[in-house]
C-alpha cells in the first residue's frame, strides 16, 4: 500500500464491513424456519425456498466475511496490497474498490480463466 492514510482508510473499511457481516450473519443464524407440519404443499414449496435463499446468502456473507478477515490479517502482518502470485502491488485503485482483493488485475484475469 503506497499511503499509511490510505491503509487505514480501508482498514476502516475492511472493519465496518466485517461487522455488517457479523450482524447479518447472526440475523440469518437466528431465523425461524417455518416447517409446521399442517402446511399445504405450496407452504412447504415456499418453506423451502426459503431455507435455500437463507443459505445462499449465508454461505455467500461467510465467504466474504473469511475475505476480510484475511484482508485484515495481511495488514497487520505488512502483505497487504502484494499480489500473491505476483508479489507485485495491487494497484490502490483496485483495493479502493475491491479491499480484500488477493491478486493484482493480470494475475486475477489468469486465474479465473
Amino acid at each position: 500500500m503506497n499511503t499509511k492514510r490510505s491503509s487505514e482508510a480501508i482498514k476502516k473499511k475492511l472493519l465496518d464491513r466485517k461487522k455488517e457481516l457479523e450482524e447479518a450473519l447472526k440475523a440469518l443464524s437466528s431465523e425461524k424456519i417455518d416447517d409446521a407440519p399442517g402446511q399445504d404443499l405450496g407452504d412447504q414449496v415456499s418453506s423451502a425456498t426459503s431455507q435455500v435463499l437463507r443459505q445462499s446468502l449465508s454461505d455467500a456473507e461467510l465467504a466474504e466475511y473469511n475475505r476480510v478477515l484475511q484482508a485484515l490479517k495481511a495488514i497487520d502482518d505488512g502483505s497487504y496490497g502484494i499480489c500473491i502470485d505476483c508479489d507485485q502491488p495491487i494497484s490502490e485503485k483496485r483495493l479502493n474498490v475491491y479491499p480484500y482483493a488477493l491478486r493484482c488485475i493480470a494475475c486475477q484475469e489468469a486465474f479465473e480463466k
